[in-house]
């Protein structure tokens, strides 16, 4: 992974020398590589296990003034394409890392992709709002880096537990029993109480499975009050 590593990090540096890195939260399993490396959690709680970097756009509008990454990138030496599906910007790296932009999907309509002022394409997904109003700052090597909350992590995967494919279900069960010992219980109440009723009750589910019975005290309580 160092070469990796070492790519990641000039992945940053790149967002970071056009003034756009506090423009993005870092999300997926290269959050938990941070969480780690900074002392969040122990290292080797949830091993990496993706070449999938995934920004997650703060707002289309800016940096004001807007940046072009795809420019940026290729003059970099890295590869930038397209999903052929959806049109979505990919920025590749010689070590295999592929780089991708989400946003939150906005209106009751589809639209499943945006362009962005960082003259990327995003794929505008559901159920991500809690990644983006539930952040820290992580500072790394000198880079100060957003990622969601421990908590937003853990919740925002337990909430579309239901909608990922069997494997990476799978994965996703192991990485939230691995990091749900080291969370902040007041943090993660609160955070809880800002999803909506459709999130709380995929939550409720996956807690009363696999994480005790707090939660389902919970949501017996909550049953009881309507």
């Amino acid at each position: 992974m160092a070469t990796q590593e070492a790519e990641f990090l000039n992945i940053i540096k790149l967002f970071a020398d056009n003034n756009c890195l506090k423009d993005v939260v870092l999300i997926g399993s290269w959050a938990t590589y941070l969480y780690q490396r900074t002392g969040v959690i122990p290292q080797g709680t949830a091993p990496l296990r993706t070449l999938d970097v995934d920004f997650l756009i703060r707002n289309l509008r800016k940096p004001a003034p807007p940046v072009n990454l795809e420019t940026l990138a290729i003059k970099q030496g890295y590869v930038v394409d397209h999903d052929r599906l959806l049109n979505t910007t990919k920025i590749r790296t010689a070590s295999r890392l592929e780089i991708e932009f989400l946003i939150p999907q906005r209106g009751s309509g589809h639209q499943p992709t945006y362009k962005s002022a960082l003259g990327v394409t995003a794929q505008g997904l559901r159920h991500v709002e809690i990644l983006r109003n539930h952040t820290i700052d992580l500072e790394y090597l000198g880079f100060a880096i957003t990622v969601p909350t421990l908590e937003a992590y853990i919740l925002h995967k337990m909430a579309i537990q239901n909608l990922r494919e069997a494997d990476k279900k799978v994965k996703d069960r192991e990485a939230i029993l691995a990091l749900f010992p080291y969370i902040d219980k007041s943090k993660y109440n609160a955070t809880y109480e800002m999803m909506t009723k459709k999130e709380k009750r995929y939550v409720d589910e996956f807690a009363c499975e696999y994480c005790g019975k707090s939660q389902l005290r919970k949501k017996e309580e909550r049953e009881r009050e309507r």
